[in-house]
């Protein structure tokens, strides 16, 4: 088969010919990328609320409990299935009838023409989707632009994502803070990670330090192993320790680049490449982790560090202005200059000598946690956002309050 529709066990699924929308569950179709398990994640907190929920999604994999599109052909087209998405999506949204549409990424190529048609629509923004150095240049600022203006509700993490939006356009009125939040019962400091200790051969005297993030020269994982090596020269007090890489949607030859470093530096024994970590296992990674190390030259608010500072791990971050609304320097972890390999280095000095500093940080960045990004109750806001737009929108409507159908999406994929 060139591609395949693959709609997963599920019983609203299995209707035949067209569904009165008044007789069945609300339907929540989620346009995201699905690979990444905190999407998966947080496309599944309709199913909390007692709806019927959808993603629309390429690559994409099986998931328990929902339905899906899957294609695997415009997996192997490159740009061209950019051209080709729109009717794919079409026709999922014609199978569906979902009654509201929730798009996780601000950014969906030519589907923001259809979707812009689309009432109630949310769009939970992520960051680089908004960040100028990131998705929001060149052509890809009207799309975006066009998303966020006809979104009936966007939700944004952070105070410095709500600057951004409203640098973009108008869109103070339609905000809504939503953290999504990290399950502070599975992400807590104290788990056994003596298993791990024992796959990778680190003692528990040993300093750890671990950079969660995406394996691509973007998060400046070189320039990490480059000021490990500068604790390395600077430990007079002859710690021992390890420096932990994940491999996360790795660049091959990033990854093998990195490797040619540590090796130059004489860091073989001392920095491990740990592979993609399946996020079940990331809690006992920053359990077995001293200190968390993240510096891209720009984010929104990542997911890692919520969930380093509800196990308890120190961070030690860029100086960036999306982190300074919930680290202080030198208070509750470290902010340091990007490129600054020194600086880095420095911190990592710093952070490894005062250990009754970090265990007391690790009190207050997890009660922080506990405060604002919570995923019980990030879940409940994000349920009353849906039941809001349902019972202000009705069933299936677009921008001008007439009946949705699917011959005015047909019509936009004409103009393109």
């Amino acid at each position: 088969m060139i591609f395949q529709i693959l709609f997963l066990p599920f019983s609203a699924l299995n209707y035949g010919g067209e569904v009165n929308p008044l007789q069945r569950l609300k339907r929540i179709l989620i346009i995201a990328n699905q690979q990444s398990p905190i999407i998966q994640e947080r496309g599944q907190v309709g199913l909390q609320g007692g709806y019927e929920v959808f993603f629309y999604s390429f690559p994409g994999e099986k998931m328990k409990g929902l339905g899906a599109l899957l294609i695997s052909m415009l997996n192997h087209l490159g740009k061209g299935s950019i051209f080709l998405s729109p009717f794919f999506l079409i026709s999922f949204i014609r199978r569906i009838q979902p009654d509201l549409i929730h798009v996780i990424y601000a950014y969906q190529g030519l589907d923001t023409l259809l979707l812009a048609r689309f009432r109630p629509l949310m769009v939970t923004v992520m960051g680089g989707d908004i960040l100028p150095d990131q998705s929001f240049n060149g052509p890809r600022k009207w799309m975006i632009k066009k998303i966020l203006n006809t979104a009936d509700i966007i939700t944004s993490k952070s105070i410095f994502l709500d600057v951004m939006l409203n640098q973009i356009g108008n869109h103070a009125h339609k905000i809504r803070r939503v953290t999504w939040g990290v399950d502070t019962k599975q992400f807590q400091p104290g788990l056994d990670v003596g298993l791990l200790r024992q796959r990778w051969g680190i003692h528990p005297e040993d300093i750890v330090f671990f950079c969660p993030r995406i394996c691509h020269p973007f998060y400046n994982q070189h320039l990490i192993i480059q000021a490990f090596a500068y604790w390395i020269r600077r430990n007079t007090s002859r710690m021992k320790a390890k420096l932990l890489i994940s491999e996360l949607l790795a660049e091959e030859s990033y990854s093998k680049q990195l490797r040619r470093l540590a090796k130059e530096l004489g860091l073989t024994d001392y920095v491990y490449f740990v592979g993609t970590i399946p996020h079940q296992e990331m809690p006992a990674y920053l359990n077995l982790s001293d200190i968390m190390i993240a510096i891209p030259p720009s984010d929104g608010m990542p997911q890692s560090l919520y969930e380093a500072m509800a196990c308890g791990t120190y961070p030690i971050m860029g100086n960036l202005e999306c982190y300074r609304e919930f680290i202080q320097d030198g208070v509750n972890g470290r902010l340091v200059e990007v490129s600054d390999v020194e600086a880095l280095g420095e911190a990592m000095c710093w952070a490894a000598s005062h250990p009754e500093h970090l265990k007391t940080t690790a009190i207050i960045n997890r009660q922080r946690i506990l405060e604002v990004a919570d995923k019980e109750g990030q879940d409940r806001i994000v349920l009353s956002i849906y039941g809001e737009l349902l019972k202000k929108f009705g069933a299936y409507s677009n921008p001008d309050n007439k009946k949705y159908t699917v011959s005015n999406i047909r019509n936009s994929v004409s103009q393109l």
